[in-house]
């Protein structure tokens, strides 16, 4: 009984392990850039604001980079800064668990999917009361 309650114990931690490990692309990225991904447009957006509550759109600037369009300025929580600079990123302010970066929605995607990353969230402005 003590073996297979053990054994029993063993098979649920590597479930729950394995789980964990299973987390998607798209859950790294904040709700409001996912809406800007998704190609929605600004009329839907407005209709859709349910879907993410107490969020704004992000207002993206036009700057001459290499990169064309639009870039957004963003939070990217890593430990490893120099992976995103080798990635081409443009990087703000570094700290130790996360960077500042302006991207566009190409790149978001890129920093998705790279295994340094753990979220991307969109930039915030706090206004003093």
């Amino acid at each position: 009984m003590k073996n297979k309650t053990i054994l029993i114990l063993v098979l649920l931690f590597f479930c729950t392990l394995t789980h964990a490990q299973s987390v998607k692309n798209e859950d790294k990225i904040d709700p409001v850039f996912r809406l800007l991904l998704s190609g929605e447009n600004t009329k839907t957006i407005s209709a859709n604001k349910k879907c993410v509550p107490g969020k704004r759109r992000t207002k993206g600037t036009i700057e001459k980079r290499e990169i064309k369009g639009k870039l957004y300025d963003c939070i990217v929580y890593t430990k490893n800064a120099k992976a995103l600079k080798d990635k081409g990123i443009v990087v703000g302010s570094t700290l130790p668990t996360f960077v500042t970066a302006r991207v566009s929605l190409q790149q978001i995607e890129q920093l998705a999917a790279m295994d340094e990353v753990t979220y991307i969230e969109a930039s915030k402005t706090n206004y003093s009361h």
